[in-house]
Formats: structure tokens, C-alpha cells, sequence
């Protein structure tokens, strides 16, 4: 349990509706009225207002937001909106720091804090679903919250809040820290006990958020789980461009260069070169590292039309373009991307695949322009999100606070690579003891298939990573894989290892089963 503090806003929050206790101890229970009571029963800090405290006593109003075996897993819960540190910014602009929280009727003592995605400017539905598997947080017992980051919006790209300064404090890291301390505040009022334990889980800007709680705020959370975090946008969104515009230049004509069958062709002989290298051809590499994809194996010059071939300039850029930018100097801006099955994905599964040569979303007003690396890390250390990059590695209090930090990251996600999560995790490892050390509290993951945060046309990607994170923080089990399934591949499961381990098929059992592998270290690690 983590000592969460006292907000600056206000003095302590007090309750007048008693929890009755639980069956494990904990005084965690509501009803509907107890729940509707709330709202006049609080005494709240100054500065917090609550705009809407109601029971949601039927999944119907989640359907649209839920895969049906969730929705299965639904209990009823009090959902708490509101709103702290209300003023007014630049140009007379309204700011505040709003935020969710859902509160089970039966708690179960622990709170997660949902993180958020894009550029934020709206409260998410706080149910905790990612890395969940089949059953979100909230419908497990935790308490869920969320913020939309200190800024209001329609849109999840809005930057109209870059030219405030406190916006761009509270996106950074200020809202969540100062929203999770306000809501632990409220789980203690309502429920009589502070949570026994804080968990953070989150996937994009989540997963920066994710990252920057241990780097920043280190005593906190108990436990973290970060996923294909957006750590520094202002590097990675050169690099789509980069790839974007390196492909492009291939048609002549600043248009994606694949067709549909081409980039089909390229998908499979990636797999012809890399599938077995994990002991079954099964259309998932997950011997990611010693995947060694040489697109000059497809060059037939005499061919320039087949859609089964590359000519030798197409096969150049491909390999420029999976490097990654480099500066004048040759130095490598931003990692380069791994070659996976899933960069041909079409966005009716996933996030364009990176052979579409689409650039990111802040790339885009540029895809017209010829690519100019001095101009772009102009832009990119210029740009307002920079200070706010999770680049600090030196998590030493984190270690003594004996919290646990795991990543995955979508081998196939095109907007964030999965080098650069992983080239931050190995500097991580270096600064804090070497992997020994770091093994005992952090782990990384790759998702094979997976594009940006979930998704994919042939993926695994939905697993249960935050029980195996709870139970390592609750009883030191420190997890050996994590078991991955999803829509895409109905009746298969495989374990995701801890890297440097790789999801390695035993030579015999069924393949479709989990079961039927191990994880296995490479001679090279």
C-alpha cells in the first residue's frame, strides 16, 4: 500500500455513508443507494466539484465498449465524474483537471489508475481493460480511475493546449499524479480504508504515463504495466515520416508504392525466412531478434510489374526504411522497425502496417514535402511534448519502494517501435545492475502480430498480464509468461516470455496449445 499524500486543493475528504465489510476484510461495499448518496454525503477537498456520481446496475451501456466475453464478467459499480483545479489560461481558454472513477459495489481493496491515450482532452470510461484478458479491473473488485490530462476536447489530437503551460504540466505527468491522489482520497472516504495496493496499466500515451509514474513518481504505484509506450513522440513521428516518405519516393509519385498483393508477397516470404525460427511455422515469429528478413531474396529486375517480386530499388528502400532516420552524421535518430507479419495489416484489423507508408499523426501536414532530416529535429526539439518524454532511467527508488514494472509492445506496431521500448528497457537494465538485478522487478514482453496497443490480422493479442502483475507485487511471484489468445486466431494460445526468453515450440504436443511450448533463452543473450 502506497502513502498517497495530501492534495495541495484541499483538506482531508470525509465520508458520511459506512461500507459494510466484505468477506475478505475489506470494508468495500455499495449498493444503488448508498452510491446515489454519495454526491451530497461527500465533504470534498476545496477546489473538487463532482459532476455526476450514479450506480450503473446494467452492462447494456458498456455493450459497444466491450468483447462479449466481458461483457459476461460485468458487475455493477458507482461512477463518479468530476473536476479539480478549474481556472482560466491563455487567451481566456476554461482549463481543468477532469477525471473518472469507477467504484465497484464489492471492492476487492486495490485501486488502477486507467491511463489515457492520444493527446488526452477527454475522460475515458474507467473499466481497466487493457492487458485484463477477459475480465476488466473494475469487474474484478479494483477501483478504476481515469483523466482526460487537465485540458477538454472533442478530439484525441487536439494540441490547442500546447500554448498553456500548466496544460502542458498537467499532460506531462501532473494530472495523473495529482488525480490519482485526489481518488485515493475519495476510495478512502467512501470505503473507509485506503486500497491495500495501486496499479497503473497503459498503452500508448498510458504507457508513457506508465513510465513517467515510475521515472517521476516513483512511490505511487505498486505495480505498473506499460504498454507500447508514446515516450517521444517528437523522435518517433520523424521516423513514420521517414518510412512513409522512403517508400513513397519508390512510386515516383509520392504514393504507397505496394499493392494489396505485393505487400502480401512481402509478408510472406518475411515468414518463408523467420516463421521457424521459433520451431513452428505457424504465421507468428516470435523469435523477433534473430529474424534476419532479407527483402533481396525477392528480386527479379526482370520482372519490375510482378507483384510477387521486388526490384532491386524496392528492395533497398525497404531495408532504408525498417533502419530508421539517421542525422547528417549518420547517427540513428529513432530506432528503426522490426520486420513482422503485421506490416501489411489493413486498418479494418489494426493500424495501417507500415508498408502502407502512411505517416503518423502529426507528420501528416508534412507527407507533401520533401523529407528534410535537418528540419525535422528542428521541429522535434522544439516541440511543447518534449519535456515530458519518460527517458529517465535511473529507477532506484522504485526498486527500493519494491514496486514491478512490466512492458509489451506490438512487434507490428506501426506509430512506436518496438526497438526503441525495448532499447529503453536494455539502458534501463544497464543504469539499475544488469538484468540479474532488473529481472527480479521489470520485465519486457513482445506482442508478435500485434499493431498499436491491440489488433493485427494474424495476432495474440489479448492476455491476462495484470493478474501475473498483481500476484508478483501481492505474493512475489515473479512471472514465468503470460498466456496471449485472440479474435484473430480463435482456439490458439502461446505463451509471451520474458525477453531475452523467446516463445520456443517444444517439437511435439499440440500446436495450437500454450502448452505445447517453453521458453527458451538464445545462445546469443
Amino acid at each position: 500500500m502506497k502513502f498517497m499524500g495530501n492534495l495541495a486543493v484541499g483538506a482531508a475528504l470525509l465520508c458520511t455513508v459506512p461500507a459494510a465489510m466484505a468477506d475478505n476484510g475489506v470494508a468495500g461495499q455499495l449498493d444503488a443507494v448508498s452510491c446515489a448518496a454519495l454526491k451530497a454525503s461527500l465533504i470534498l477537498p476545496e477546489g473538487v466539484s463532482l459532476t455526476s456520481v450514479k450506480a450503473v446496475t446494467s452492462v447494456s451501456v458498456l455493450e459497444s465498449q466491450l468483447q462479449p466475453a466481458q461483457a459476461k464478467a460485468f458487475v455493477p459499480y458507482c461512477q463518479i465524474t468530476g473536476e479539480f483545479e478549474k481556472r482560466t489560461g491563455v487567451n481566456g481558454k476554461d482549463y481543468a483537471i477532469g477525471f473518472g472513477l469507477n467504484l465497484p459495489f464489492d471492492w476487492n481493496g486495490r485501486f488502477l489508475f486507467q491511463g489515457g491515450g492520444g493527446l488526452n482532452g477527454l475522460i475515458r470510461e474507467p473499466l481497466g481493460m487493457l492487458a485484463a484478458g477477459d475480465t476488466p479491473a473494475l469487474f474484478r473488485g479494483f477501483a478504476v480511475a481515469s483523466t482526460d490530462s487537465g485540458h477538454q476536447s472533442d478530439t484525441v489530437f487536439d494540441p490547442s493546449f500546447f500554448e498553456d503551460q500548466q496544460a502542458l504540466l498537467n499532460f506531462y505527468s501532473g494530472a495523473v499524479s495529482k488525480t490519482a491522489k485526489l481518488v485515493s482520497q475519495l476510495i478512502t472516504g467512501v470505503y473507509s480504508q485506503p486500497a491495500q495496493n495501486n496499479y497503473f496499466v497503459g498503452c500508448s500515451t498510458g504507457g508513457r504515463e506508465a513510465m513517467t509514474m515510475s521515472q517521476r513518481f516513483p512511490d505511487l504505484f505498486d505495480g505498473i504495466i506499460a504498454g507500447a509506450p508514446a515516450r517521444q513522440t517528437n523522435y518517433s513521428e520523424i521516423a513514420d515520416l521517414y518510412v512513409a516518405k522512403t517508400l513513397r519516393a519508390l512510386s515516383g509519385n509520392n504514393q504507397p508504392p505496394f499493392s494489396d498483393k505485393k505487400q502480401k508477397a512481402i509478408e510472406q516470404a518475411l515468414l518463408a525466412q523467420c516463421d521457424g525460427l521459433d520451431g513452428r511455422e505457424d504465421g507468428l515469429i516470435f523469435a523477433v531478434e534473430q529474424c534476419e528478413f532479407d527483402p533481396g531474396e525477392m528480386i527479379c529486375d526482370g520482372q519490375q510489374h510482378s507483384d510477387l517480386c521486388l526490384t532491386t530499388e524496392e528492395a533497398e528502400g525497404l531495408v532504408s526504411a525498417f533502419n530508421g532516420p539517421a542525422d547528417s552524421n549518420g547517427n540513428n535518430v529513432y530506432p528503426g522497425f522490426f520486420f513482422d507479419t503485421g506490416i501489411d495489416d489493413k486498418p479494418a484489423r489494426s493500424a495501417p502496417g507500415l508498408l502502407s507508408a502512411q505517416p503518423g499523426p502529426l507528420g501528416r501536414a508534412r507527407i507533401d514535402e520533401p523529407f528534410d532530416i535537418d528540419r525535422e529535429l528542428a521541429i522535434a526539439d522544439g516541440f511543447p511534448l518534449e519535456p515530458g518524454n519518460a527517458t529517465l532511467t535511473n529507477l532506484s527508488t522504485f526498486v527500493v519502494e519494491e514496486n514491478k514494472l512490466m512492458f509489451f509492445h506490438g512487434v507490428s506496431d506501426p506509430w512506436f517501435s518496438a526497438k526503441d521500448t525495448l532499447g529503453y528497457f536494455n539502458d534501463m537494465v544497464a543504469q539499475n545492475g544488469g538484468y540479474e538485478q532488473v529481472s527480479q522487478w521489470s520485465q519486457f514482453y513482445f506482442v508478435p502480430g500485434m499493431g498499436h496497443c491491440r489488433g493485427g490480422e494474424q495476432a495474440l493479442d489479448q492476455f491476462d498480464m495484470l493478474s501475473s502483475l498483481v500476484d508478483w507485487v501481492e505474493k512475489g511471484n515473479k512471472p514465468d509468461s503470460v498466456i496471449a489468445y485472440g479474435e484473430s486466431m480463435p482456439e490458439e494460445t502461446r505463451p509471451l516470455c520474458p525477453y531475452p526468453s523467446v516463445t520456443t515450440y517444444k517439437g511435439e504436443g499440440n500446436g495450437n496449445d500454450a502448452g505445447s511450448y517453453v521458453c527458451t533463452t538464445p545462445e546469443s543473450q
